[in-house]
């Protein structure tokens, strides 16, 4: 079981990477479907940080940012 962030390896990154890609389009095809239009995405980027470190990333703590908090359980809690 990994016990902190900085054990992910390269492959564990590639792993969340494309699961995020699969979420993404799975949303994008959904909402392509409700507004009857073509809907683009491009491929996700995972960067493995801190809360604080993610907020000044996103422009700071005044700054309107729309994000999606995903918990998952296993060999790697989070």
């Amino acid at each position: 079981m990994l016990k902190n962030y900085e054990e992910l390896s390269d492959m564990h990154i590639d792993v969340l990477r494309e699961i995020g890609n699969i979420g993404a389009g799975n949303a994008a095809t959904a909402l392509a479907t409700i507004l009857d239009e073509k809907v683009e995405i491009s491929l996700p980027i995972v960067k493995i940080t801190d809360f604080d470190t993610a907020v000044r990333a996103l422009g700071g703590a005044e700054s309107m940012t729309v994000g999606v908090l995903v918990n998952f359980f296993g060999e790697a809690n989070g």
